[in-house]
């Protein structure tokens, strides 16, 4: 059964390091890195099964979107053939500006193939976007390879 989650709205790459210099983080770098932690530790709270904490944690336009309650139930649909989810290697990252039918603002969309029950493997996109200067996910996609 095709299982799609999607609530919210719309990235951000690793980043590279110098070679034999000492390393020198730009704002970009800094920026990038802190989307990425903001993700990996959302996904913590939903790996976890606090699905209500993750509305929690998420962006007031996610929290708009959505009601708590809708949230716990949809996502628990979403995710429950797959669970557990275990290790996710990030895919695809990019950035955005004002992306459609979506506040403007700043975005991350991220990608990650993750292993779960069964030996499948799922497309998790996680969407952050920038609330006040720190990132806050906004949007959640789950769908089987």
């Amino acid at each position: 059964m095709n299982r799609i989650l999607h609530f919210g709205l719309f990235s951000v790459a690793m980043f590279a390091s110098a070679a034999t210099l000492p390393a020198q983080t730009t704002e970009q770098e800094k920026d990038e890195a802190a989307a990425v932690t903001a993700v990996m530790e959302w996904l913590a709270i939903v790996d976890a099964g606090d699905y209500g904490g993750s509305w929690d944690a998420g962006a007031l336009a996610f929290q708009e979107a959505v009601t708590r309650e809708n949230w716990v139930t949809a996502v628990t649909r979403a995710r429950e053939s797959f669970e557990p989810f275990g290790d996710r290697v990030q895919t695809a990252s990019r950035h955005m500006t004002d992306p459609p039918n979506a506040p403007p603002g700043e975005y991350a969309l991220m990608q990650f193939r993750t292993r779960v029950a069964g030996d499948r493997t799922v497309i998790e996109t996680v969407v952050p976007m920038k609330e006040d200067g720190v990132w806050k996910v906004s949007g959640y996609f789950v769908k089987p390879e």
